[in-house]
């Protein structure tokens, strides 16, 4: 039996090994402030103003018992503590004061993500409170609202039901932690977060892949995403015929989908082969791929109405006033007029297609694509955390370009400086030496190169004469200029 069904795995024939498969995305939303207070949904560059302590117990749910999972993370006897940032972590944050109403700018996102979606949207939105108790909140719950039900996502395998479309808060990030204390950092707690949630309707691994980042680019199309690393996670639920429903939790990277999934279910049925049932339950993901037990399955005693916030009547008027935004499919269409084909798809896909619209307006879009698109994944690939390199210093760049104060040449080099030190592109240009230089400067360059290769100059050997002076002018001027310069002093 065991080779029969290993065998049907290699051969990825899903459907006959009973596999099921659906999918929770969820996307960090880009709003002034948090979902329930006034505090800045950003994270903070300050050091922490203070630590706060604590350890959490867990309380019944709506249906009057206690939730598994939370019962065995207290059970742990774990101290959380929490670093409080002055410019964004409130008292709200810290669970010392009740909440504010919901943050209606995240509501409009969350309204025009069901519009998208073709879900249904409540006649009124009831916050919740969802016992999570490994200290990732505060309060020892996180904050949810269901505000869409039953759509649909069209995919290139058919179409996949939406179960449910969720608001909720984003659980504070995580610094370190070991077996008698977690410490998590307070800024990112708070901060909008859709989850969308898909019925078991996923064929095969590709398919994960593609309905996750389907419905990545449909929350980014609101123009309200946030960017970056960690802003994006899945959470997959995998089962097999005599297998048992897991949960695999929060991997950032869309492109692990495939293997985890793949790992997941050779998992269970190596289990089921020695005649034993797999267990439902939570698990997390290696960095192969493969996965380890985190906690037992939530049960359905987790859920508790949020008392402290008002329920919301979402009226034909409200709804009047959301607008369905621009598809992806139709942003890359528009894109296609100022890029290649290729490459409009591959920037409607990225991070960055907000603020490529506002950096093609006054510079070349191919070469404003090429930095947003290569030359920050190659620094990535470098080991460069690109965090560092905010919209600001994208249009500082590329400003300094247009005036004339560096070349394109000296993109990468400026930009590899401005993400590892923190600099302003001004003060990367000055520790780079690739202030841009006039005319006449380059100029008087050329005249010297010529000077020093009469034999070149002599044949007219251009290529060899243009590496030298570029290697005098070291990106400081574009190629173009050079060449110029170059054929007016041999009377070219």
């Amino acid at each position: 039996m065991e080779g029969v069904l290993q065998d049907q795995v290699v051969a990825t024939d899903y459907q006959k090994i009973g596999f099921k498969c659906g999918i929770e995305v969820h996307n960090r939303l880009a709003t002034e402030t948090k979902l329930f207070c006034h505090c800045p949904a950003r994270f903070s560059t300050e050091k922490p103003s203070s630590i706060v302590r604590r350890r959490l117990r867990p309380i019944v749910g709506e249906l009057g018992t206690v939730d598994i999972a939370a019962l065995q993370e207290y059970l742990k006897n774990r101290v959380y503590a929490y670093q409080v940032f002055s410019d964004t972590v409130c008292l709200i944050d810290i669970d010392e004061e009740p909440p504010m109403e919901m943050n209606r700018e995240a509501l409009v996102v969350a309204l025009q993500v069901c519009k998208l979606l073709n879900a249904k949207i409540p006649d009124e939105i009831q916050v919740m409170r969802k016992i999570v108790l490994d200290g990732s909140d505060t309060t020892s719950f996180q904050r949810t609202a269901i505000v869409g039900l039953n759509g649909v996502l069209e995919t290139s395998k058919g179409s996949v039901r939406i179960t449910n479309i969720s608001l909720e808060e984003e659980s504070a990030g995580i610094v370190k932690k070991d077996q008698s204390e977690i410490v998590y950092r307070l800024d990112r707690s708070g901060i909008p977060l859709i989850e969308i949630g898909t019925a078991p309707d996923i064929r095969d691994p590709a398919h994960a892949k593609e309905v996750a980042s389907l419905l990545g680019m449909l929350v980014r199309s609101t123009g309200k995403s946030q960017r970056g690393i960690g802003v994006t996670r899945q959470d997959v639920n995998v089962s097999v015929t005599g297998g048992a429903r897991v949960e695999i939790k929060g991997f950032q990277d869309i492109d692990m989908i495939e293997k985890v999934i793949e790992k997941e279910v050779q998992r269970q049925l190596d289990i089921i082969s020695k005649s034993v049932k797999p267990k439902e339950e939570t698990r997390a993901v290696r960095e192969d791929g493969s996965t380890e037990f985190m906690r037992p399955l939530p049960g359905e005693h987790r859920m508790y109405p949020e008392t402290d916030v008002p329920s919301i009547p979402v009226t034909k008027e409200v709804l009047k006033n959301v607008k369905i935004p621009e598809t992806w499919q139709e942003k890359s269409k528009r894109f296609e007029r100022y890029l290649p084909r290729v490459m409009a798809e591959q920037m409607v896909k990225s991070d960055y297609s907000e603020i490529f619209e506002e950096l093609m307006k006054n510079n070349d879009p191919v070469l404003v694509a090429n930095t947003l698109l290569s030359v920050l994944k190659d620094l990535r690939r470098k080991g460069m955390k690109t965090e560092n390199i905010a919209d600001k210093h994208l249009i500082e760049l590329f400003s300094a370009i247009r005036s004339g104060k560096m070349s394109k040449e000296a993109i990468p080099s400026v930009l590899e400086i401005v993400g590892i030190e923190n600099a302003s592109v001004e003060e990367a240009l000055k520790r780079s030496g690739l202030q841009g230089m006039s005319e006449a400067e380059l100029r008087k360059a050329v005249k010297g190169v010529l000077s020093r290769h009469p034999e070149l100059v002599k044949e007219k050997k251009i290529s060899p004469l243009m590496g030298e002076v570029m290697k005098v002018v070291r990106g400081r001027i574009s190629g173009q200029v050079v060449k110029k310069v170059l054929d007016e002093e041999l009377g070219l």
